[in-house]
């Protein structure tokens, strides 16, 4: 009985954080405008990795605030704040399933919650090692009306296309075991 109840605790011990190198990663939004588009860049989050005892990602979580999300014109940052209804606006994507390939490529279902709604998202990923580095790329497309957010229109002529492509790179290394010594 001891056992069991102690399993658990083991298999989750054997499991190690990846640190994330913020100055290799990144986290882009691009946006289509009725008369062109732009890129908003996520430049403060939070980021939870695990992997397994077969050097596998297991589980990862994305946190971040929208304020931190900036697209190069300020008054625009602040109209997406009171879009999102004022305050200071949080999204999380929390990994459900991480489904890879030998070669890397693979599918993402995971939750995204913003808004004070959860919905399910899914795209395709790239997860790479090499001498202890790891590199997941990925690339979603979000319709933000899922999340019951209006579509924005600026001056009665602009638009704001509902659906956001979501680019991101995160590089990680695995902190050194601790020696048997220790």
């Amino acid at each position: 009985l001891v056992a069991m109840v102690l399993l658990p605790l083991t298999l989750s011990a054997a499991e190690r954080s990846l640190k994330i190198d913020k100055s290799r990663s990144y986290v882009d939004v691009d946006v289509k405008v009725t008369i062109g588009s732009f890129t908003g860049r996520l430049e403060s989050y939070d980021t939870t990795f695990t992997v397994d005892e077969k050097g596998k990602i297991k589980t990862a979580v994305l946190a971040f605030k929208f304020a931190d999300l900036k697209t190069g014109k300020t008054e625009r940052d602040a109209k997406m704040i009171e879009w999102l209804g004022g305050g200071d606006p949080a999204g999380k994507f929390e990994v459900g399933i991480l489904a890879l390939a030998p070669d890397g490529q693979g599918q993402v279902t995971g939750k995204l919650t913003m808004h004070g709604q959860s919905q399910r998202v899914e795209f395709p990923v790239n997860v790479t090692q090499a001498d202890g580095t790891y590199s997941v790329i990925g690339e979603a497309t979000v319709d933000y009306q899922q999340w019951e957010l209006k579509v924005l229109k600026i001056a009665h002529t602009l638009k704001v296309n509902p659906l956001v492509t979501v680019r991101f790179k995160f590089t990680g290394t695995l902190p050194a075991t601790p020696s048997a010594e220790q």
